[in-house]
């Protein structure tokens, strides 16, 4: 099947939305919104408001009555605003585990451990993300990498503490995860208040799919997520109620969640 949908205007899209069933009573507001986010990026959350398809149909592309345009701002604008609030969230916890395991591995093997085929699974991943590693060494303008390469030439590499503040995240979570040494995961993991290394492999997952959707600006709101934490239901109350007073002090109406 070809697809063959043309491009359309904005007046022509807003006439869309009344046919469909969309209430639109501000017309400008609505020509703002389909200009500075768009017609595509929005019909994401008002899919939810499509009446029911028939057995037929794969969407009905008909609003249920009363379905007004301020509503689906209103959504954008709270998944918005979760997505802020998750990536705060998730840089605490980004920085946790980067302090962690510099700790406990510069304490185990020393200054320089991240150049050790020895301490990881296996030789030929350490070598691609040692390669990677000093991709970014060579890239980077940070006065701290210049004062090490401007000081010293042995190690070539500046130490592990140094070298992870240049970690992506998902960089950092591989390193993590092919640690030979399982008393690092451990300690990680208790550091951050996990059960176990098990526990804590599932979360790092979990919370790198997040991060990306919340990177990329992508949708949180009323989406399955893939990965999920191990053991939530362990944390799922305390999670939920941080997450709500979160939302009260940005401004929105309590409840979300609980």
């Amino acid at each position: 099947m070809r697809y063959f949908k043309p491009a359309t205007t904005i007046d022509e899209q807003i006439a869309r939305l009344r046919d469909r069933g969309m209430v639109c009573r501000d017309e400008e507001l609505v020509k703002r919104w389909l200009v500075t986010v768009g017609y595509y990026r929005l019909s994401a959350y008002w899919l939810p408001y499509e009446v029911a398809p028939n057995g037929t149909q794969t969407r009905s592309k008909q609003f249920a009555p009363g379905t007004e345009f301020e509503t689906i701002i209103d959504i954008y604008t709270f998944d918005r605003q979760l997505r802020l609030l998750v990536m705060e969230a998730i840089e605490r916890v980004e920085i946790a585990l980067r302090t962690s395991w510099t700790y406990h591995l510069a304490h185990a093997s020393g200054s320089h451990a991240h150049m050790s085929a020895e301490l990881f699974e296996s030789s030929d991943d350490h070598k691609q993300y040692l390669q990677k590693l000093k991709e970014s060494i060579d890239r980077s303008r940070e006065v701290f990498i210049a004062h090490y390469t401007g000081r010293y030439a042995d190690p070539s590499m500046p130490p592990l503490w140094a070298v992870t503040e240049l970690m992506t995240f998902t960089e950092l979570s591989k390193w993590i995860a092919f640690t030979k040494d399982r008393k690092i995961g451990s300690a990680i993991a208790k550091d951050v208040g996990l059960p176990t290394r098990e526990t804590l492999s599932g979360a790092i997952q979990a919370i790198s799919f997040v991060r990306n959707i919340c990177a990329h600006h992508g949708r949180l709101w009323n989406r399955q997520l893939v990965k999920r934490i191990p053991n939530i239901k362990r944390f799922k109350a305390d999670l939920f109620i941080e997450l709500d007073g979160q939302l009260n002090r940005a401004g929105f109406a309590g409840g979300h969640f609980l």
